[in-house]
């Protein structure tokens, strides 16, 4: 039943992992495609202004345009008034010449003419009179004609500059609607940057919970591994204490001595006056309770055993090892012992005296 157990719960934290691992691949994923729609948000961004440069430029250059137009319709105006002035003045002139030809009392066209005193003279007087008529004609024809050319002129520039103040509405028009688009994709590209920078955050989060797990999990299998070799290790001391405690029973003297144990016999046995002892592999010391009383080991049925050692209800020697955990039964030279205590150095036994 344990084992299932823990095959469903190893099964169920795989499967969350799974799920952690998908959920991350996911958003990986939207990431990409945010970036990638970022940087077409940016590219289509540095289009349009781009496009916005090239119209402000093209709005500049109408601008220019439009004030020269200007400027040459005032000169052109400033033209057709002299020439509408000459012409006025020229006619004026006319009217006056004719006035004194046609109308003075004094002196007579006929007259002019009959006063010549020779064909000459006469002929003279009569080309003259046609060459200074034809002149005001000419002149009259010529100042119309120029005015008739001013005018046009100025018509063309009117316009020109209308199709010119045309153009510039529209480009100011394309220009706003760009603009508009612009400020728009801005803040498109804003947010889907701050969509991407808090996804980051999240998987960055998420990836340092995920290291956090799993180094937690490792700790927990490393102390379970730990615990099951140092159980593993005192279960095999302990059933080797007993099995050479059971062996060595028959080389140990039947002599009791008060408490009724078995003492060892032989050289090999630690001593109060000895100190120190070599034993199946150990350094054996002792510690006196009378210096060290060991109030805290919290020993069951404890007391001194006719050897001098203190031990337990089970008549366990009490020892302390640094090498096995609390509860490990070892074999000592004076008899099996039990772990109560530790701080002593490693391969040494350290034996619970009343010495």
């Amino acid at each position: 039943m344990k084992h299932l157990l823990k095959r469903w719960i190893r099964a169920s934290i795989f499967c969350t992992g799974l799920f952690l691992f998908a959920g991350i691949i996911a958003e990986a994923g939207d990431i990409e495609s945010m970036e990638s729609q970022s940087s077409n948000l940016k590219s289509e961004l540095d289009n349009v202004n781009q496009e916005l440069l090239d119209i402000g430029n093209d709005i500049a250059d109408a601008e220019e345009k439009i004030e020269e137009t200007t400027g040459e319709i005032e000169k052109t105006r400033e033209q057709l008034a002299i020439a509408r002035h000459s012409e006025q003045q020229q006619y004026e002139e006319l009217k006056l010449r004719i006035k004194y030809m046609y109308e003075n009392d004094s002196v007579s066209m006929l007259e002019v003419l009959i006063s010549a005193e020779s064909m000459n003279e006469f002929l003279n007087r009569v080309d003259f009179i046609q060459n200074v008529s034809e002149y005001d004609r000419n002149k009259l024809e010529e100042f119309r004609t120029l005015r008739k050319n001013i005018a046009e002129q100025e018509q063309h520039l009117v316009d020109e500059k209308k199709s010119q103040v045309k153009l510039q509405k529209q480009l100011d028009a394309k220009q706003d609607t760009l603009q508009a688009k612009a400020d728009s994709m801005s803040v498109d590209l804003a947010s889907l940057k701050n969509k991407i920078q808090t996804l980051r955050a999240e998987e960055a989060r998420r990836a340092a919970e995920e290291a956090q797990r799993k180094k937690e999990e490792q700790a927990r299998r490393d102390a379970e591994a730990k615990k099951a070799a140092d159980e593993k290790k005192a279960a095999e001391a302990s059933a080797q204490a007993k099995k050479d405690d059971s062996s060595t029973s028959s080389d140990k003297t039947s002599a009791n001595k008060g408490g009724g144990y078995d003492m060892p016999s032989g050289g090999g046995v630690l001593t109060k006056k000895k100190g120190v002892n070599y034993y199946n592999g150990h350094r054996e010391t002792y510690y006196s309770q009378k210096v060290l009383p060991g109030h805290g080991l919290k020993i069951p049925g404890r007391h001194v055993a006719s050897d001098g050692t203190i031990r337990d209800s089970d008549g366990y020697i009490c020892v302390a090892s640094s090498d096995y955990p609390k509860g490990t039964v070892v074999k000592t030279s004076l008899g099996p012992g039990k772990v109560y205590d530790s701080g002593c150095a490693s391969g040494t036994i350290d034996l619970y005296t009343d010495w």
